[in-house]
């Protein structure tokens, strides 16, 4: 069920402009019937080696493979891919990568196949791949880590692309874009991927890059991921309609100080009663949580925060909160602050 190619998406001709003709010539899959269902990219910034300007360091997508060129049916078999280049000219000789998977674990099955691998040039037409052993470890965001291939980590020159298939099979009824996406701060940040708990049935590929002088410590792509319920007939919302969850809005009051810790009001409104984790971050420190708390239903949507000493100098502070199982997240406007 392996495809021995794969397609490329034009995503890694951004901030790319040397390789951008290279990265144009795609590889069809291995069957005419199916193509890859590819996913949200992301990328990260360097500063060009040549010119000290900003440009793309890595890039990255994911996405899954059905060799029925249909929706998987739970207990069919399809693929989990994922893939990052290096594309910029950093400084350093190249990047060091671990990539991980970042999913409902509980949901899938893993059928007795190898998982494959490649390093090959992005402009490669005839991209090779391996069965050779990978280390796979539990990652930093609780994923399944591949920490090394063959006993070595993965280090990526320019123009190099990593890419892996890891086969799989649903146990339950996958309904991908109909669950939440994960949108949370700290994956669009590249501080990390966001819960699982939050992510609704969707694959996160938490590439930890280093080594390269990025902005990123994580770059996160996601896809939406779909079974058809055995009864269903096939389609993708197949297995029984996805709960509705409301929507929420959030919204902050900030009583702050450099010296002293200070307080946060959050709001959070929504048809129905929202509960769950609310921080503060600071947006001008890197994402810094300086408040945390946890909503209750007896708190009616309105919790007080005790709030960090923020120190000195320009701050941006937002509150998040992460959402219920009835309650989608939600973010509130950044407050700008000058301390003294």
């Amino acid at each position: 069920m392996n495809p021995q190619n794969r397609k490329r998406k034009s995503l890694f001709t951004l901030g790319a402009g040397l390789l951008t003709a290279s990265l144009l010539a795609f590889a069809a899959p291995a069957h005419a019937s199916s193509e890859w269902q590819d996913g949200s990219s992301q990328s990260d910034t360097i500063l060009d080696c040549w010119t000290g300007q900003p440009s793309t360091g890595v890039t990255a997508n994911t996405g899954w493979w059905s060799p029925t060129g249909e929706v998987p049916k739970v207990g069919e078999p399809f693929l989990l891919h994922g893939y990052v280049g290096l594309v910029g000219l950093p400084c350093s000789s190249g990047v060091t990568v671990v990539p991980e998977l970042v999913f409902d674990e509980t949901a899938f099955g893993y059928p007795d196949e190898p998982v494959k691998w490649g390093i090959n040039a992005i402009d490669d037409p005839t991209p090779t791949f391996s069965t050779d052993p990978v280390e796979l470890t539990r990652g930093p965001n609780n994923g399944i880590a591949i920490a090394s291939v063959n006993g070595q980590a993965i280090t990526l020159k320019r123009g190099q692309i990593f890419e892996f298939q890891v086969p799989v099979v649903a146990k339950r009824a996958l309904k991908g874009t109909a669950t939440p996406a994960p949108s949370c701060y700290e994956r669009t940040a590249g501080i990390a991927a966001c819960p699982v708990a939050t992510s609704g049935d969707h694959l996160q590929v938490a590439f930890q890059v280093a080594g390269h002088g990025g902005d990123k410590n994580f770059v996160t792509p996601y896809v939406p991921l779909f079974a058809a319920g055995t009864d269903t007939g096939g389609g993708a919302g197949g297995g029984g309609g996805a709960i509705a969850k409301a929507t929420s809005s959030t919204s902050a009051t900030f009583k702050v100080s450099a010296r002293k810790k200070g307080k946060a009001t959050v709001t959070v409104q929504a048809s129905a009663a929202p509960t769950g984790e609310v921080v503060v971050r600071d947006l001008a420190r890197k994402g810094r949580i300086v408040a945390r708390g946890t909503l209750s239903a007896g708190h009616h949507g309105v919790l007080t925060l005790k709030v960090a000493k923020l120190g000195k100098g320009k701050h941006r502070l937002v509150a998040q909160y992460a959402g219920s199982p009835g309650v989608q997240p939600s973010t509130s406007g950044v407050r700008k602050l000058r301390l003294k």
